[in-house]
């Protein structure tokens, strides 16, 4: 089969206008030199930001992979570990916004004419950093250093507060670039989020460090519900 054949599953297109539409060829002889090869997606062609999402996709699938394997490695060695609910529920929350960021993609995209290198990139640092959340949260399967999750999480694991942190600032200058109506709220539970995850790195006292945890997962049980976006894909 040439380059330029049609099959069942591709076909060529052109490109009309500088902001990417597309449209199929009628003349094959008078191709011009630039053309674009694309599958068809459910009898039309895959959208722009149906492209874009595969890259979101890999990061975020291996993060909740990481995180799975994780869990799944510390239950089945549970007798060899103290377990402890702090590094659980941090686990937990981090899988809980890696599933989330699919749907902020949906309301992104909802904002965007057509998407361009800097919020892609931002999108994608996002990604990565939710990511080194649930990467650093637990031990790892290889890991044979500790028997305590909790010393663990306190010598290691609790850099993925960081990396959480990191996450919400990284929305709220999101939510900047796509200011509307309703988005205080929004700007106001990240910049809590945040905050309350660099306190629960930085204090020491267990009992502080506890009510910081337990702030975090309330704080996270609201936004879901009144704050972020859902699986509707409204927000």
């Amino acid at each position: 089969m040439s380059a330029f054949s049609r099959s069942d599953h591709w076909t060529e297109y052109e490109l009309v206008s500088l902001n990417g539409s597309l449209r199929p060829f009628a003349d094959v002889a008078a191709r011009p030199k630039t053309i674009f090869v694309v599958p068809y997606h459910y009898g039309g062609v895959m959208s722009g930001f149906e492209l874009i999402t595969i890259t979101f996709s890999f990061v975020l699938g291996l993060g909740v992979a990481q995180i799975l394997r994780s869990v799944a490695y510390v239950v089945r060695e549970k007798d060899q570990f103290r377990l402890h609910w702090i590094p659980l529920t941090t686990a937990a929350l981090v899988l809980a916004f890696m599933i989330q960021f699919w749907f902020a993609l949906f309301i992104v995209d909802s904002f965007l004419d057509s998407w361009n290198w800097p919020v892609y990139c931002i999108l994608l640092i996002l990604a990565i950093i939710i990511f080194l959340s649930g990467a650093t949260a637990l031990p790892a399967p290889a890991s044979r250093r500790t028997t305590d999750l909790i010393e663990d999480f306190n010598t290691r694991g609790k850099v993925s507060l960081l990396f959480f942190a990191a996450y919400f600032v990284g929305w709220d200058i999101v939510a900047v670039m796509f200011w509307r109506p309703r988005m205080e709220l929004l700007a106001a539970v990240n910049i809590i989020m945040a905050t309350l995850s660099v306190a629960a790195y930085a204090i020491q006292k267990p009992r502080v460090r506890a009510l910081l945890h337990g702030a975090l997962i309330a704080l996270t049980i609201y936004g879901m519900i009144y704050v972020w976006a859902t699986p509707s894909l409204d927000w």
